[in-house]
């Protein structure tokens, strides 16, 4: 159950946040950009867990259509919420054991981080790593490029994939769709100016 609580805290990531730590507020990029994201001293609902989970696992939905996985092992417990449409990022929680928060992961689904944030088993926040610094041309003015695009690229579609590299060679976001069967169209746009650098595809067999 550890190994398959991992692998899903890599492949799924966040995007909300519950309110915590009022000295450790950070301005998070999404959709609506410049919103304010509150991280700090979380506890997991032990008893709520222990008494619903089925296989070490507990589903439910939230009022606002929230979608939550809570998952546990024997060193720890997860979380995964995913927020409804329009949201794009989902949220990625590991706890100790004791219930304490250990860690905050926000991600794109199976493509990029975009903050983390990790604290000790007192819940006192150690540190923070903010994926977005390198990249001028923000996720939200991605989006409204991809808009103007004569192809109809789906964020939403399990097709779609974003990922996005800053290294000595470059800062670039890349887009993967579908566009028709049997072959991934990709879009390398450049992360400073928002240029739009390469366009290509590759066969992709579809099931």
């Amino acid at each position: 159950m550890k190994i398959k609580f991992i692998l899903i805290t890599i492949m799924f990531l966040l995007f909300s946040c519950n309110a915590q730590d009022k000295d450790n507020i950070k301005k998070q990029d999404g959709l609506n950009n410049k919103k304010n994201i509150k991280m700090g001293i979380a506890k997991f609902d032990i008893e709520t867990f222990e008494k619903n989970k089925i296989d070490g696992e507990y589903y439910f939905t939230l009022p606002d259509g929230t979608k939550v996985q809570q998952l546990s092992s024997k060193v720890d417990y997860g979380e995964i919420i995913t927020p409804p449409k329009p949201n794009f990022f989902i949220t990625s929680k590991q706890y100790y054991k004791t219930g304490i928060l250990q860690s905050v992961i926000v991600s794109f689904p199976k493509s990029f981080l975009v903050l983390k944030r990790s604290y000790n088993n007192k819940g006192e926040f150690i540190e923070e790593i903010d994926y977005n610094e390198p990249f001028k041309f923000s996720f939200k003015q991605l989006v409204e490029l991809l808009k103007k695009e004569k192809d109809t690229i789906d964020l939403y579609d399990v097709s779609t994939t974003i990922g996005r590299g800053s290294d000595e060679k470059g800062t670039d976001w890349y887009v993967t769709y579908k566009k028709i069967w049997g072959r991934r169209e990709v879009i390398k746009i450049d992360g400073i100016t928002g240029k739009i650098l390469e366009r290509s595809s590759y066969v992709h067999l579809d099931n």
